[in-house]
């Protein structure tokens, strides 16, 4: 995480344009991107299976096109479109630590094998981002955004976590 300088999701921290710092591209039309990461790491102690799965915005990848942050309606839509992209990181992280924390036996497993199975996430988390861009035309259609963030909202209530603040 750090040489992204990454800063993990937390129930209680919002996006503000602030936290991408990453330079917009020249051309295309993304209004902005959430750059992040799904981290994962695990050991065994004798038999106790220790493991540790974040997910972290990359603010220097991550960016806003200034025409975006200037536009007030604009900037709240894109904001909240790209906030629902690091809820659904945080969906996949929270569900990779589920499928750690209810393995048999993992410490009988290799090591291969548990990054294939991280890998496994990471790759359908990368499919609902995908398919979030198709269905709401990157937050240009409001009734599809607006499922879309109230589903999310649902799967991070659904996985909650021990620990977790009331907010989901």
């Amino acid at each position: 995480m750090a040489p992204h300088h990454a800063r993990p999701w937390s129930p209680t921290w919002r996006l503000t344009w602030s936290d991408f710092q990453g330079a917009p591209p020249r051309g295309g039309n993304e209004a902005a991107k959430t750059a992040y990461g799904l981290y994962s790491a695990w050991r065994c102690r004798g038999s106790s299976f220790e493991f540790r799965v974040v997910a972290a915005l990359h603010p220097r990848d991550s960016w806003v096109k200034p025409e975006v942050v200037a536009d007030t309606v604009d900037s709240r839509r894109a904001l909240g479109h790209e906030q629902a992209h690091f809820d659904i990181a945080e969906v996949w992280a929270r569900r990779m630590r589920r499928h750690f924390r209810r393995l048999a036996t993992p410490c009988s497993r290799s090591d291969a094998d548990l990054s294939a199975e991280a890998q496994r996430f990471e790759d359908q988390a990368s499919a609902m981002q995908s398919r979030y861009d198709e269905e709401t035309g990157h937050g240009l259609r409001p009734r599809e955004q607006a499922a879309w963030q109230l589903d999310v909202a649902w799967m991070l209530v659904e996985l909650r976590e021990e620990g977790d603040a009331e907010r989901p």
